[in-house]
């Protein structure tokens, strides 16, 4: 075969289709590289200038409304003995590291949840028992269109539940008052040290049939 010859088919092979399309594939690979490189750094770019531009001013109140009353009413009731902390997450709360289960998602249900106030023990910082009002903009999801990893006030009484603290789960946060708040920790708490009994003796009797 002549010189000629193979560099003839040297060019046909470059541009036959199938190196036509590798190539084609290797450029637009490269391409997309240095357009997500080019993405990345422009979007660090803006972010340090909105950050350089970013102003804020302190809010007047850190709570109103019932919330504020419902602070006020446990102040004056608990204030005494406990402390009353406002917005604190349930992660603090619960600890999610419990036996075999799925431990990521049981983070993940409690990530983001907040409580409205925990009372806390003043020597110990102990959490003895959190208060949540129900949020009058929230609306019932019906259980069939609802994400599974959506928590509802229910999940979130069952999870504190589990964990023998109580939460008390204000339904009606516009009809606050002293009479109200005193019959919904009376319920609660009782409910809550029930299930703890409960739970106790039966893990009591199993000790028992083992030893015999």
């Amino acid at each position: 075969m002549t010189t000629t010859g193979l560099i003839d088919m040297d060019i046909e092979e470059l541009f036959s289709p199938d190196k036509i399309y590798l190539t084609t594939a290797a450029i637009a690979v490269v391409a997309l590289f240095f357009v997500s490189v080019l993405a990345g750094v422009s979007v660090r770019q803006r972010s340090q200038g909105l950050k350089s531009r970013a102003r804020y001013r302190p809010r007047k109140r850190l709570m109103e409304g019932p919330e504020k009353l419902c602070f006020q009413l446990l102040v004056e009731l608990f204030g005494e003995k406990f402390y009353v902390i406002p917005q604190v997450e349930v992660s603090a709360l619960l600890n999610h590291k419990v036996g075999s289960q799925d431990r990521q998602t049981a983070k993940r249900f409690i990530e983001n949840k907040t409580v409205d106030f925990v009372l806390c023990n003043k020597r110990s910082l102990c959490p003895i028992c959190a208060v949540k009002l129900a949020d009058p903009a929230d609306k019932p999801v019906k259980k069939a269109s609802r994400n599974p990893l959506d928590v509802t006030p229910q999940d979130l009484k069952k999870f504190f539940k589990s964990a023998h603290l109580p939460l008390v789960y204000l339904t009606k946060p516009e009809t606050l008052n002293r009479s109200y708040l005193i019959d919904e920790f009376s319920k609660e708490v009782y409910e809550t040290s029930r299930i703890g009994r409960a739970r106790k003796n039966s893990k009591d009797d199993k000790k028992t049939k083992n030893k015999k």
